[in-house]
């Protein structure tokens, strides 16, 4: 009888423990989109329940930013409070991720692109800034391309999309079947950190379990996600030519998961674009260095809704 309530003590702890660092890791993240002005809400878009969130000025201009491959809109919480005094913020959990979660559906280019634009339509958003960093910004790139009078800036940070001259680190890995950003294990998450960072930042043990937990069981969703977005390697060089919105591509100078060799390609598609290097710093300049991308990104939007 003894041993039994020893065992079941045992396991009650396990779960208190699971319980509370998930508990933290939650309540952490909630208070840090409070502190950034953000606010939670949910939209039906093709039989997802897409979740946003939004904050700002509502009678601003909207700006709409678009995360990366296995994020979310966490990763925006350090960029986005620098705009939300002159413009309406808005920022999903892109189909697939996040707390919108995944469904098995398609999750093809050309399939994102028509989620986006009813997202748009349905918020009554004519015309929006729109912001993408990795394969967020290889949604907004071809989003510009195909609805221009929809884009009023476009703003590319360490954007997927085209081929790059030098492969980086992470391209040579998916070349040989490898897809270093999920997470199967514990160690894989601390690669992934070496791999997105110029320097790793610290990361609470509680959020780490919390980001762990959930990295293992979305990998496989998330490893089908990759292979039909990104499988093919469907380049967008031919559709840049179309995008006419002022934009900026911004890169890291230090990023592993795409070279910074490929900011040529993509100017060659834009060639009005502008261009900005952010040194040491990786694949999440809003992340890493929100202060100077916030800076490089209003210098930029100042000359771009600079009335003719």
């Amino acid at each position: 009888m003894n041993s039994w309530l020893a065992v079941g003590g045992v396991g009650l702890l396990l779960v208190t423990c699971a319980l509370s660092w998930r508990y933290w890791a939650v309540s952490l993240l909630t208070l840090a989109r409070k502190r950034a002005g953000l606010r939670r809400h949910s939209i039906g878009v093709d039989g997802f329940e897409m979740v946003y969130y939004s904050g700002g000025q509502r009678d601003k201009p909207p700006m709409v930013f678009l995360h990366g491959f296995s994020a979310d809109s966490s990763n925006w919480l350090f960029l986005a409070p620098s705009f939300r005094h002159d413009f309406r913020i808005l920022i999903p959990d892109l189909p697939g991720f996040g707390e919108t979660g995944y469904l098995p559906k398609s999750y093809a280019l050309e399939v994102q692109l028509a989620r986006l634009k009813d997202f748009m339509d349905m918020l009554h958003l004519d015309q929006v800034h729109l912001v993408g960093n990795s394969m967020g910004g290889y949604i907004a790139a071809a989003f510009a391309a195909n609805y221009p009078d929809r884009v009023a800036s476009l703003a590319l940070f360490n954007a997927a999309g085209v081929d790059m001259p030098k492969r980086s680190p992470f391209y040579e890995a998916a070349l040989a079947g490898e897809n270093q950003l999920l997470i199967r294990k514990p160690a894989d998450f601390d690669h992934i950190l070496k791999l997105v960072y110029h320097r790793r930042p610290y990361i609470p043990g509680f959020l780490r379990d919390h980001l762990i937990n959930r990295g293992i069981a979305q990998a496989d969703n998330q490893d089908q996600i990759f292979k039909e977005m990104f499988g093919q390697r469907i380049w967008l060089d031919e559709l840049l030519l179309k995008i006419k919105a002022p934009t900026l591509i911004l890169w890291g100078d230090d990023d592993r998961v795409l070279d910074i060799s490929s900011i040529q390609l993509f100017k060659a598609g834009i060639p009005h674009a502008q261009t900005a290097i952010l040194a040491k710093c990786g694949h999440v300049p809003m992340l890493e260095r929100p202060v100077a991308t916030a800076k490089v990104y209003r210098t930029f939007l100042a000359e771009a809704t600079k009335p003719t």
